[in-house]
């Protein structure tokens, strides 16, 4: 396994080696860009308040959560502003705001399961796939190519398995799991009868799988999109791989035995062999125009020559005892050992680069990832920018038929997905579902303390809002003149007597009631959800009923029909 270095020589890496010589940036710069990110999600959110087709994307941000309470603007003690009380779409995929705080905390999630990984003795593994793509490709038949897609009827209804839950078709993404060569093969045991009611039994041994000879217990899988000017979109995976386990049983449901291992060299080879063949061979049999390369020409290409439908890097970490003694003693104030911030640095940046897509953006005028058509949009239409002059291509109309489209492909999707069992393995609570990205993109805001602010009617914010005047307000409160929002709410045609300003601790009385609520609404979906699913479950046990007892009468119709013809054959 290899990492690949700019002469195209292929190179060992643990996570005691870096090959990032960036620069650092200052402290003072890094604010500054971290407030530039802030105000480009907020005019994306804004743009796709106004261009999405989905209602919870056209209400994110703009509806208020709790109309009794209003909308509340303070300051948090570092001095930003705090916006609390607006409805969140939580969409991963189509809002920059919502984006941000989900990636943010899903990479700290995926961050500190790395770390204990490399802990443990462990050895991560990162890898993108990919798949060769055009102009004339269509998003929806590629992406459901790679992560598979539910199987409907011809209304378009979805087809439920016996459990009542729908049925899906695999994608190279779920069958590179399932392959016999990577899983194995378990014991398995036919039994027959011949004619001569004689009894025949045959069994297959379990048979070993890479997986085995590598140690994975599990991967976590962050899918991205981008578009480019010269092949349109493409959708692909980064992945981060768990290896070095020993398992009693399979990675969803086995635990932990003993200490890891290391994989050899040939079992990584072997793996790496294999995923490259499976990868351009599974998506040939979907469709030739999908099959990525398997060599390259290009000299000092990052593939090293290997082809680019997928890229492998290994990190292990160099001193596990250090690493061990970090985690389970960070809180003495004591700075970690120079390998230890090495493996920090590793675990962090695999983390980084498996889930953060928001913050990654396009090659200039040549590509550029979605969330940069809503930043086009939003340079082009309001702010008037010479279409020329501003990040990304494409003309208006352009940008809302591919954006349309990419809503259309990418609704429903996980972009996030860890492999079951596998927060097992590493000692992580949580899971994958919408209600985790919910808290999320809420808890930071009704957790942060504030120093001071204001609460604002309903009417009042969408007065602000029917402005786009929000970073208008929290410029204001961030200044600290918050007699001056209901002032600036009258400018606007809205009443200045809609703004109250609250103390720090009115701020976290609100703060703690709104927290309650949202708790509380929470709880109810919750609840709700396990009562469908109960539901479900019972429904699918009357129709696994049903179908049993129609195959008993079958059974007995036949036996009758058996008993008929031997009577007749004794008259």
């Amino acid at each position: 396994m290899t990492e690949f270095s700019q002469n195209g020589e292929p190179q060992a890496v643990s996570a005691g080696q870096t090959t990032d010589c960036a620069a650092s940036v200052s402290e003072g710069t890094k604010t500054e860009l971290a407030a530039r990110a802030a105000v480009r999600r907020w005019q994306g959110r804004k743009v796709l308040n106004r261009t999405s087709g989905i209602d919870a994307c056209r209400g994110c941000g703009r509806n208020v959560l709790d109309p009794d309470t209003g909308v509340i603007v303070g300051r948090s003690e570092q001095g930003y502003a705090v916006t609390i009380g607006l409805v969140r779409c939580g969409r991963i995929w189509f809002c920059p705001e919502c984006s941000a705080a989900i990636r943010r905390g899903r990479t700290e999630e995926l961050k500190t399961g790395a770390l204990r990984w490399l802990a443990k003795g462990g050895t991560l593994a990162a890898v993108v796939l990919t798949a060769r793509h055009n102009q004339r490709t269509k998003l929806s038949r590629l992406s459901a190519a790679l992560w598979g897609e539910p199987k409907t009827d011809a209304n378009g209804a979805p087809i439920l398995d016996r459990s009542g839950r729908p049925r899906r078709t695999p994608g190279a993404y779920q069958r590179m799991l399932t392959d016999p060569a990577f899983y194995g093969r378990p014991e398995a045991t036919w039994t027959w009868t011949l004619k001569n009611g004689k009894v025949k039994t045959k069994t297959r041994p379990a048979e070993d799988g890479i997986r085995h000879r590598i140690g994975y217990v599990g991967m976590v899988r962050a899918s991205e999109v981008t578009r480019s000017q010269a092949n349109g979109y493409h959708p692909h995976m980064n992945l981060l791989l768990f290896l070095g386990g020993t398992l009693d049983g399979t990675p969803a449901k086995g635990t932990l035995t003993g200490g890891c291992f290391e994989p050899s060299a040939n079992a990584l080879e072997e793996w790496e062999d294999w995923l490259r063949t499976f990868w351009t061979e599974t998506l040939r049999k979907m469709d030739p125009a999908w099959a990525p390369s398997k060599e390259c020409e290009t000299r000092n290409c990052k593939c090293g020559g290997k082809g680019h439908g997928v890229l492998v890097r290994i990190i292990t970490s160099p001193d596990d005892k250090a690493l061990i003694e970090y985690l389970t003693k960070v809180q003495d104030g004591k700075p970690p050992a120079e390998s230890v911030a090495a493996d920090l640095d590793a675990a962090g940046a695999a983390a980084l680069e498996t889930v953060r897509a928001d913050t990654k953006t396009g090659r200039g005028h040549k590509s550029m990832t979605p969330f940069q058509m809503l930043y086009r949009l939003w340079d082009i239409e309001v702010q008037g920018t010479d279409p020329d002059a501003a990040e990304g291509y494409g003309t208006v109309r352009q940008l809302r038929a591919w954006w349309a489209e990419y809503e259309d492909a990418m609704a429903g999707r996980r972009a996030i997905e860890w492999t079951r069992g596998l927060r097992g393995h590493v000692d992580l609570d949580g899971d994958d579902s919408e209600e985790r990205d919910l808290d999320y993109v809420y808890d930071g805001a009704l957790r942060a303390p504030l120093t001071g602010g204001v609460v604002m009617t309903a009417d009042a914010h969408g007065t602000v809002v029917s402005a786009d005047a929000e970073l208008e307000v929290q410029t204001v409160v961030e200044g600290e003149f918050y007699d001056s929002v209901g002032d600036l709410v009258g400018t606007l045609g809205g009443r200045t007597d809609h703004v109250r300003v609250l103390s720090a601790e009115e701020l976290a009385e609100v703060q703690e009631n709104l927290a309650a609520r949202v708790l509380a609404r929470r709880e109810e979906r919750e609840r709700q959800a396990r009562i469908a699913q109960f539901e479900a479950d019972q429904a699918a046990t009357e129709r696994k009923r049903r179908h049993f007892a129609g195959l008993l009468v079958q059974l007995a119709a036949a036996r009758r029909a058996v008993a008929t013809d031997q009577g007749h054959l004794g008259h």
